[in-house]
């Protein structure tokens, strides 16, 4: 066995940046860096690829860390381990993944591919194959049924290559593309600009942040008279901003609707995302508002994102999208489409968090179905991480303790409560304070004797005062119209 050098690292479970960043790629991008690695063309040390299959492979078994001499020997093992090579050989592996990463955008991105092969034939005036690339990069960016922000400036990219190829510089007698050059970079300009006007307002209104973006007056000024709807890439964006400056202004959603069912399957799903949670802010500041008719908007809205496969990312759906949408059915009454809903995406959920989701989510049917039992089962046993989901669990089972004539239960239930409110001062103080006012009415309910219409009128009343600092008053009143 050959002698460590004085340089020999003590035998640990090590991590650095390029462990950190080999545990990021999924494994079939595992077996594309490997295969990028052995390639001669781009690589040339013949270190990399046995240094990155090593540390892979530990990667795969769960490993958190590595042990540098072991590391080492599996790829010198006759040399004895030499720390400063070590870590040279792990900084040199963690640019190479980096340009691995770039050659898989450029690879995932047929227009720039057809735009480099452009653009290095006319640099270096390959004359066979000038017009082909030519047609190809227009082909590319031009063909797409929506073209995305990047695309673009694609286009612009492909003009400005066609103006070098013409030489319409020293062409005195012949017209250039000038107008087709700025089409595409204005296209691209208003939209980025659209885009960033749009996270400027909802910054603004959802923190202390203020931002000062030149020329927005005068983009919209230009915008108004301008075919927009000619241009569907820019018109989405375009309304999806006046959502938000000009809110009250009903017509601008349902333009934006108009748009995505036409186009939110072929545009790229970060966009379609974006777009569709626009439409959603906008319907959820309606529903703040007391405009009720836009609960059935945010519905429909968020079950079409659903069953277009928008919001599943790598066949996932967020916990939060997920509770938001049975939330909006159950407040619809549509609780058999809840229930529905609840069984057929469960398996879309995290792994980590999949089962307490489920649960939760199939309580709340459970409560709007009035199948009590069903719900103590599910939500006694469990404590959820998310504070707002904590809450409408103990809501749910206040409920049910009521529903079900446990008042002995329901009692110490209450005081419990009531502890857990003050104990977590994470709870926004507006929050804490509606659960703590049902906590206080539904006290009071339980202590009504049964005939005294007057206390009943009286405490009806009251709750319908002060109902926007209760949460779920609506049970309360419902109680109380039942006495």
């Amino acid at each position: 066995m050959a002698k460590r050098s004085k340089k020999q690292a003590p035998s640990e479970q090590y991590s650095n940046k390029l462990w950190q960043t080999l545990r990021c790629l999924k494994h079939e991008e595992h077996i594309r860096l490997l295969r990028y690695l052995r390639s001669p063309y781009f690589i040339m040390s013949k270190t990399m690829a046995p240094l990155c299959e090593v540390l892979i492979k530990l990667i795969e078994r769960k490993e958190v860390g590595f042990d540098r001499p072991q590391v080492w020997q599996k790829i010198f093992p006759d040399e004895p381990y030499d720390d400063v090579n070590f870590r040279k050989y792990c900084s040199d592996l963690l640019r190479l993944t980096g340009e691995f990463m770039a050659q898989e955008m450029s690879e995932s991105d047929g227009a720039k591919k057809s735009i480099g092969t452009l653009t290095y034939a006319v640099q270096h005036r390959v004359e066979p194959l000038l017009s082909t690339a030519l047609r190809q990069a227009r082909t590319a960016v031009e063909e797409k049924p929506y073209r995305s922000i990047d695309d673009f400036l694609s286009a612009y990219s492909v003009e400005r290559q066609y103006y070098a190829l013409m030489e319409f510089d020293v062409k005195v007698n012949t017209r250039a593309n000038l107008e087709e050059i700025s089409q595409q970079l204005d296209l691209f300009y208003w939209i980025e600009k659209l885009k960033l006007f749009s996270s400027m307002l909802s910054q603004q209104r959802t923190g202390n942040h203020q931002y000062d973006l030149k020329f927005m007056g005068q983009i919209l000024e230009f915008l108004r008279d301008y075919p927009v709807e000619t241009v569907p890439e820019l018109a989405i964006y375009y309304y999806s901003f006046l959502t938000l400056y000009e809110e009250e202004s009903v017509s601008h959603y349902y333009n934006l609707r108009r748009l995505l069912d036409a186009y939110a399957t072929v545009m790229p799903q970060k966009e379609a995302i974006e777009l569709f949670d626009s439409a959603l802010h906008y319907c959820t500041g309606k529903i703040n508002k007391g405009d009720r008719a836009f609960l059935q908007e945010y519905f429909d809205v968020f079950a079409e994102a659903i069953q277009k496969g928008i919001f599943l990312q790598n066949g996932e759906l967020a916990t939060w999208r997920f509770n938001n949408l049975v939330a909006s059915a159950l407040g619809l009454g549509k609780l058999e489409w809840a229930k529905d809903f609840v069984e057929e995406f469960k398996d879309h959920l995290p792994a980590d968090s999949r089962q307490n989701t489920y649960s939760f989510n199939l309580a709340r049917v459970y409560r709007f179905q009035k199948k009590y039992d069903q719900v103590l089962d599910l939500l006694q046993n469990v404590e959820y991480e998310d504070i707002g989901v904590n809450l409408i669990s103990k809501m749910m089972l206040l409920i049910t303790h009521y529903e079900r004539n446990d008042h002995e239960v329901l009692n110490s239930f209450i005081e419990s409560f009531r502890v857990f409110l003050n104990r977590h001062k994470n709870i926004p103080q507006p929050r804490r304070i509606s659960y703590l006012n049902l906590l206080k009415y539904t006290r009071r309910l339980m202590r009504l004797a049964p005939g005294d219409k007057s206390a009943v009128a009286k405490l009806r009343e009251e709750v319908s005062r002060e109902k926007a600092r209760i949460v779920n008053h609506e049970w309360l009143l419902e109680k109380l119209g039942e006495m």
